[in-house]
């Protein structure tokens, strides 16, 4: 029988993160085949007989959203600062996470879903996800600069991986351009483009692996259908 830790196969049954899985352990507020456990990490099956706090830990159906996420809008749950979050956007029942992350001042796709294995799978490095983004900047881009983004860019602490430029049109003070990457670190657009000495003046996140933004609005999102998720499974193997 497959078994993961505690917290772990808690989260792939779609009720909670492990995060809070973990919270719950520690509390003592699960148990595992009748026994109380208090170890997050340890290992069980994924048979096992699960409750927490006396509720039996039933696997939920799984839900796949896409959310075109607004501006100024933070992908975790609470924000300190008081900022929106994108649970305040999607107001959905039941536990979802953000796949990935999407920075505070970038609009467009979010993947929103409570199946963990998936989540894993358009996250990892080596499914090599293309996600393209729509940047407008101020001024323009040189066949050189292009020239720099597609090879890949130095930020100091990594060096980006080869990206794929789209110029849409140009006025000579401003220039919508089109960038394909299959990373996503911290802010990395933005840094590309800030290191070529851009200054951003809008970002939005178009489509990721084939998904695509079309007329969904900022705010509104749509559940994946059974073929959307099919085509992107496929596409990440």
């Amino acid at each position: 029988m497959q078994s993961h830790s505690l917290c772990r196969v808690i989260s792939k049954l779609g009720i909670m993160s492990r995060k809070e899985a973990a919270k719950q352990i520690i509390a003592g507020n699960v148990t595992v085949d009748g026994k109380t456990i208090k170890d997050p990490g340890m290992a069980v099956s994924i048979d096992s007989k699960i409750t927490v706090k006396g509720k039996e830990a039933e696997k939920k159906s799984i839900v796949y959203i896409l959310l075109n996420k607004p501006a100024n809008v933070v992908t975790t749950r609470k924000d300190p600062q008081g900022r929106r979050t994108v649970y305040d956007v999607a107001k959905l029942d039941g536990w979802v996470f953000p796949v990935g992350r999407l920075d505070y001042d970038t609009s467009g796709l979010l993947i929103m879903t409570n199946d963990s294995a998936f989540a894993e799978l358009v996250t990892d490095p080596n499914s090599k996800v293309w996600k393209t983004y729509l940047v407008k900047i101020k001024g323009e881009l040189s066949k050189e600069e292009i020239c720099k983004l597609e090879k890949g860019i130095d930020l100091k602490d990594y060096h980006t991986l080869p990206a794929k430029i789209n110029v849409v049109s140009s006025t000579g003070k401003s220039t919508r351009v089109e960038i394909k990457i299959h990373e996503g670190k911290n802010r990395q657009v933005r840094r590309m483009l800030e290191s070529l000495g851009k200054k951003v003046v809008f970002l939005e996140r178009t489509e990721i692996g084939g998904l695509k933004i079309g007329s969904l609005k900022p705010s509104e999102y749509v559940h994946l259908t059974e073929k959307q998720v099919h085509d992107l499974k496929s596409y990440l193997k």
